[in-house]
């Protein structure tokens, strides 16, 4: 499995990359009107870049044989990014709520970011806390 881990770990930085990427363009449809943000491409593209994401992502906490602190922050936090998501594209009403949803998903996704880039569970805000 040694011989695997950088190959999965580029492998999950990358679908990271592409979740975020599709996930702020789904978010310029959103505050553009678009229709292509209800394009059959649009709702499953996510599906199988997340698949991609999580697949990896299981693959290296099984490599790491336990769940540092940090990874459980970025588990707790995934689960506040997907329900921001979910407000913004599906169960907000108005286009104020959709937008502050959306912005507030980018936040946390950013912080997800920083706890994983520093492997510290308070990442960016660690210097405020």
């Amino acid at each position: 499995m040694q011989d695997f881990y950088p190959l999965i770990k580029h492998i999950h930085m990358g679908a990271v990359l592409a979740s975020g990427g599709f996930f702020l363009l789904r978010g310029l449809w959103m505050m553009q009107e678009s229709s292509l943000l209800n394009s059959k491409f649009a709702r499953v593209v996510p599906h199988v870049i997340d698949t991609v994401l999580l697949l990896a992502a299981i693959a290296l906490v099984v490599y790491l044989g336990a769940l540092p602190v940090w990874v459980q922050v970025k588990i707790v936090a995934l689960f506040v990014y997907i329900f921001l998501g979910v407000l913004a594209f599906r169960l907000a009403k108005g286009y104020g709520a959709k937008v502050l949803s959306f912005f507030l998903a980018l936040l946390v996704f950013a912080f997800i970011m920083s706890v994983a880039i520093t492997k510290h569970p308070q990442g960016f805000l660690s210097g405020i806390l």
